[in-house]
């Protein structure tokens, strides 16, 4: 299913951070992408189910969760983090910050876990003292 996908800060990833960003908190606050249940029932997942979010520009294995607002049609969100860096746009324009909005990716399920963050960081970057 093709969508656009849009991500930022949200309220329960703030208080996660808090917490730390190893921990199973974090990964359940970040590691998620909002998608209204109208996309969820036509491509056949239900809340907590994984999926594929593929860009050109890499993907990632995060876990569904049902949109508390409705988002506009055919957007999907991921809180801004690791995991929505492995696809948004890293060319930053000069702004130093890469491009959150408006991404054309494509959103499959997928039985594949999703990654903690340490070892999401250790499969993109390397082992720690191989960078």
């Amino acid at each position: 299913m093709r969508a656009i996908l849009n991500t930022g800060r949200t309220i329960w990833q703030g208080q996660a951070i808090e917490a730390g960003k190893d921990l199973k908190l974090y990964v359940d606050a970040a590691a998620i992408v909002y998608m209204n249940p109208e996309m969820m029932r036509e491509l056949g997942v239900k809340e907590g189910d994984n999926v594929k979010v593929i860009s050109e520009y890499g993907d990632v294995v995060v876990k569904v969760a049902e949109a508390k607002e409705a988002l506009p049609e055919d957007m999907i969100y991921i809180p801004m983090g690791p995991w929505a860096n492995r696809v948004v746009r890293p060319n930053t324009d000069s702004t130093a910050t890469p491009s959150f909005k408006n991404i054309p990716v494509e959103v499959i399920p997928t039985d594949e876990e999703v990654l903690d963050m340490p070892t999401l960081m250790k499969k993109v970057y390397g082992k720690l003292g191989q960078i």
